[in-house]
This record gives structure tokens, C-alpha cells and sequence, in this order.
């Protein structure tokens, strides 16, 4: 079935760097639970954006540079992990305001 990915991805990005918003896709070859979270370089989580059991297949989400009290986060260099039952990868990305 080409609508379901052969196996778990966490792509880079877009746009990288980016000023508001940027979009995060990711690939499930199986239904997992998903936890994915937006991290400042000091380890510390700014945003959980997924944190749910999802179906397999290909995902996109949209970070519009808010914490998870909707407040603006700071120019400067982030992390989004995404963590499943078998599956974990973190990629950098930068915020310029």
C-alpha cells in the first residue's frame, strides 16, 4: 500500500532556518504512540506538539514558534524529538525573529 511508509522517519524541517512558522513531517510504518516535543538547546521541552497514538502513515505539523503557553520562544537553535515504541530521532532547526 504506497499510503502507508516502509519505515519510521523524522525529515528535516521546512523552513530551516524559519521566522514564524515551520513544518515538521514524519513517517509511520505502523500504529505506534507518538510523543513529539520541541526542545531548547538546554534539554529543556518548550512544546509538546504530539503526544497520542497515531495510525501508520505520513504526518506533518505545523510549529509556529509559541511554547506551550503560547508564548514566543527566542531566536536561536531548537531540537524536536520524536520518541514511539521503536522508533526515537532528533533533528535541529533554527529560529530567526
Amino acid at each position: 500500500d504506497l499510503s502507508i511508509p516502509k519505515n519510521y522517519a523524522l525529515n528535516q524541517n521546512y523552513p530551516n532556518p524559519f521566522n514564524p512558522v515551520t513544518t515538521i513531517t514524519f513517517e509511520l510504518p505502523q500504529n505506534s504512540s507518538v510523543n513529539i516535543g520541541i526542545y531548547d538547546v538546554n534539554g529543556q521541552l518548550v512544546r509538546t506538539l504530539v503526544n497520542d497514538r497515531r495510525e501508520a502513515g505520513y504526518y506533518s505539523l505545523v510549529w509556529k514558534g509559541k511554547d506551550d503557553n503560547g508564548k514566543e520562544v527566542a531566536s536561536g537553535v531548537y531540537f524536536y524529538r520524536i520518541q514511539t515504541e521503536n522508533y526515537n530521532n532528533t533533528k535541529r532547526m533554527i529560529l530567526l525573529r
